[in-house]
């Protein structure tokens, strides 16, 4: 029985062994399967060709290639850095003066020099003075000017003499002189927060001298050619506002003379506005 089973088990592995030898072998291609293996190159380049379908953004997030609404494109996400360039692509045109009419008027403190600070030696703060200038150049301005100052002084008591009689008493003495000049004024620069500059004068000067002592009055005029130098500042307010003048000038009037007084010499201060 044991013998009969073992044979059985032979017969069968030897009748099965074929097919499954077949099985374990690829089948042939068919007609139908050669056919479609021509077509497929075309169809597979068609496809490979064109682009996969962009796949859809998560929920609450933007997708970076497509554009926002009212734009052709979407914008890039990330930009490379630019530098920034911070020097100016343009010259800033300096203010010129040239062609300009500048005016100025202020208050004068005049100082009494040489002989006649013998005859009032009290400086004066009563003056006043008008300005006109034209510029030129960018440097030079010519112009002109008329100015007014007043010296009054208390001298001690002193002995007069006047023809054949003589008075001694306290004097009380009295200039007055007014002058109209020429000016030419050159800057130091011709555009700045403040606007140095130097200068010279000639002009006219009329002189009115005036000495009491008791009851005796003496007086009289002197008309001179008068001339000097100054100098100053100008200070420009803004584009559109005033500007503020300081001048220094020296003055001599060689043929005024009167009494003790051989010439008018004087040194003044000038604190202005204008424009």
């Amino acid at each position: 029985m044991r013998a009969f089973g073992g044979f059985l088990t032979i017969v069968l592995a030897s009748s099965l062994a074929p097919r499954w030898a077949a099985a374990s072998e690829p089948a042939a291609p068919t007609a139908a399967y050669l056919q479609a293996s021509t077509d497929a190159p075309a169809s597979a380049g068609s496809a490979a060709s064109s682009p996969a379908p962009a796949s859809a953004p998560p929920p609450g997030m933007v997708s970076s290639d497509v554009p926002p609404p009212g734009m052709s494109s979407a914008p890039p996400l990330q930009q490379s850095e630019v530098g920034v360039d911070t020097t100016p692509s343009y010259e800033i045109p300096s203010r010129s003066h040239e062609g300009r009419i500048s005016g100025f008027m202020g208050w004068g403190f005049n100082v009494p020099l040489g002989s006649m600070r013998d005859f009032t030696a009290v400086v004066s703060p009563l003056g006043f003075e008008v300005q006109l200038h034209a510029w030129i150049t960018r440097n030079i301005t010519l112009g002109v000017a008329g100015d007014w100052a007043t010296y009054v002084d208390n001298r001690p008591r002193t002995t007069y003499s006047v023809d054949n009689a003589a008075v001694t008493a306290t004097a009380y003495n009295y200039t007055q002189t007014s002058s109209a000049r020429f000016l030419a004024h050159y800057y130091l620069i011709d555009d700045g927060p403040v606007l140095p500059y130097v200068g010279a004068h000639v002009g006219v000067t009329w002189s009115f001298f005036e000495t009491q002592a008791a009851d005796l009055l003496i007086n009289d005029s002197e008309v001179s050619v008068s001339f000097g130098g100054e100098a100053g500042i100008e200070v420009p307010m803004g584009r559109n506002a005033p500007v503020a003048l300081v001048n220094v000038r020296y003055s001599v009037a060689p043929a005024a003379e009167f009494r003790n007084v051989s010439n008018v010499q004087s040194l003044g201060l000038m604190l202005g506005i204008g424009f």
